[in-house]
């Protein structure tokens, strides 16, 4: 008798890591991964819903039915159908976002704080129906002298430009707007449209997008998606690596990314009903490496000692020059970096919060698959980063899984009661990174962990699987997959060495400033992640210091509220330039007694 050989897929967005029989169907394994995938026909390949990626590993062949799809155009050359498509070996496949019938939860807002509008753009208004002079110019030439009059005098009006602006003001009575960046002309608009801008968080896994009006400060829409670039890496090391193992790798991880941004900005302006050409202005704050790779800036030396990026001061360029479909000639952007690993949305973090603007001692982190940190006492400004990993994204966890509905985000554990939260109340079909963080809290306070995160084998609420221990979440009968949800030995491992990088780093700023725990003031937690933890749990488990809880703040997208003061302020972008000057950087890695710091934070 042959035994099907075992093989291991990866099934993003999810990012949930399955174990298969070889031949097995990708829509199914999609629904075992939880996710919610389309397939009107039911999976006989003849509606076109299901559509996959294949990013790596081996697959069946194409069949004739996507052959014809493809001839069509129906089915991008890319991408196959999951219900005709079989896995042959251990690889990775990505739903995009039009085959999913339900999206990851993503955390937009963040704190906003009123600041006096400075956009780099301005409104230039029009009127020709007033002409007294009665010289007989062309609009062309009225808007020219215009301009000239009001001070720009090295503006040039491009011929690519008059069509549209001739129609404008044909409609609109002769009245128009252009719109300026400093002495360059980026588009006409309707006098009675407003200027608008947009705001990005580009995160290594989630992207969240803010169409924002420049003239009344207004945020009009928001929108997130994932990062379409975690199809080829689940964190900023990998897609490096990415880029050099593949010729073309980074200009096809730079491509998935702006893709990605323009279906957002499409999607935001619709809302106003609009086109992203009606977008002037725009803001993209990201870590480094995600900064590198959208600027199209080589990322290689970001993933070697001593990490240095090749861009650190601020840039600003035109959309186009990256495909990014915004005005015709409007500018993107991008703030400084601090260091290799600690990138512009730190920056637009700090801005956010006024964390620099204190007397007070405050530690301020965004928790990520890279997590930055800072420390502001006495005068220093001290920031590091650290690997935590992927594993807040449910990464390396059996059941983990990205925050997608349906994935456990609370537990609680009574004696032989386990009671869990889903998101959206949905059956459970795995568990995302603040579930499996209280889970691990509430292991070790029913002592089912010891503080080495050991199970207590004698304990009766253990199972045995393959000799070793692990406790049930949810039993298969309850579960939406009809696969129990449990944690082993190796999940407890996962969390404990993520939330050491964390510990070991704040420790490490700590003791270059010569301060202790109690003496911080304010503890900002920023991030999508953030939002969600329980802070009683973090710092059971050890990954914060335990200070009182009302020292704690949990801001939300902190980065994103930054993006939109940059989009907003010029002198917001004047002082994010300044900051660079005042950031003491340390690399972790070149700190000597670090491995010291960090096993010492892996204890429960």
């Amino acid at each position: 008798m042959n035994i099907p050989q075992q093989i291991e897929l990866t099934i993003e967005p999810s990012g949930r890591r399955l174990t298969l029989s070889a031949g097995a169907n990708l829509l199914q394994a999609a629904r075992e991964a939880g996710l919610a995938v389309n397939a009107v026909c039911g999976g006989n390949g003849t509606c076109g819903s299901c559509k996959v990626k294949l990013i790596s590993g081996d697959f069946s062949s194409i069949t004739p039915k996507e052959s014809a799809m493809r001839q069509n155009g129906s089915l991008p050359a890319d991408e196959r159908l999951a219900c005709l498509t079989a896995a042959l070996s251990n690889g990775k496949v990505h739903f995009p976002a039009e085959s999913l019938a339900s999206a990851q939860r993503l955390q937009l807002e963040g704190e906003l704080n009123p600041i006096p509008l400075n956009p780099a753009v301005k409104r230039f208004d029009i009127d020709l129906s007033m002409n007294l002079s009665g010289e007989k110019l062309s609009a062309a030439e009225s808007v020219r002298e215009s301009l000239k009059v009001s001070g720009y005098l090295h503006t040039d009006l491009p011929d690519a430009l008059l069509p549209r602006l001739n129609s404008l003001l044909e409609e609109h009575g002769q009245k128009a707007s252009l719109v300026l960046n400093g002495q360059q002309i980026i588009t006409a608009l309707p006098p009675e449209q407003h200027m608008l801008g947009l705001a990005v968080d580009l995160g290594t896994t989630k992207l969240a997008a803010f169409l924002v009006d420049l003239e009344s400060g207004q945020t009009l829409a928001s929108g997130g998606a994932l990062n379409p670039q975690v199809a080829y890496g689940e964190d900023v090391i990998s897609r490096i690596q990415f880029t050099d193992e593949h010729k073309e790798g980074a200009a096809t991880l730079q491509k998935a990314v702006v893709e990605g941004l323009n279906i957002l900005a499409a999607e935001l302006t619709a809302k106003v009903g609009l086109t992203p050409a009606a977008i002037v202005d725009g803001v993209i704050a990201g870590n480094t490496a995600m900064h590198h790779l959208l600027a199209g800036l080589p990322v290689h030396n970001l993933g070697t000692a001593p990490y240095h990026p090749s861009q650190v001061d601020a840039m600003t360029f035109a959309a186009s020059t990256i495909g990014l479909n915004l005005a015709e000639n409007a500018a993107v952007y991008l703030p400084p970096n601090i260091a290799g690993f600690v990138g512009g949305d730190h920056i637009a973090m700090l801005l956010a919060t006024r964390a620099r603007h204190t007397l007070k001692t405050v530690l301020a982190l965004d928790i990520g698959t890279n997590t930055e940190i800072s420390l502001l006492h006495k005068g220093r400004h001290l920031a590091c980063s650290c690997a935590s990993g992927p594993a807040f994204e449910g990464a390396h966890i059996r059941s983990g899984l990205r925050a997608v509905p349906g994935a456990i985000e609370r537990v609680f554990i009574d004696g032989k009661d386990v009671k869990v939260q889903t998101i959206a109340d949905q059956p459970a079909v795995g568990i995302c990174g603040s579930g499996i963080l209280d889970a691990v809290a509430e292991l070790h306070r029913n002592n089912l962990i010891d503080h080495r995160g050991a199970f207590n084998k004698q304990d009766p609420r253990l199972v045995m699987r393959d000799g070793q221990p692990e406790f049930i979440l949810v039993p298969a009968e309850l579960s939406a997959t009809q696969q129990a949800i449990t944690l082993n030995r190796q999940d407890v491992q996962e969390i404990q060495l993520a939330k050491a990088a964390i510990r070991s780093g704040i420790e490490v700023l700590l003791r270059e400033a010569d301060c202790s725990a109690e003496e911080i003031d304010l503890f900002l937690v920023a991030g999508a992640f953030g939002t969600y933890l329980d802070l009683a749990n973090c710092q059971r488990i050890g990954m914060f210091p335990r200070l009182e809880l009302k020292r704690f703040r949990q801001v939300g997208n902190a980065a994103g509220s930054g993006a939109r003061e940059l989009l907003l302020s010029m002198d917001k972008r004047n002082e994010a330039g300044k900051m660079l000057g005042h950031i003491e950087y340390i690399e972790l890695t070149t700190v000597k007694d670090y491995v010291e710091f960090y096993m010492d934070a892996i204890g429960l």
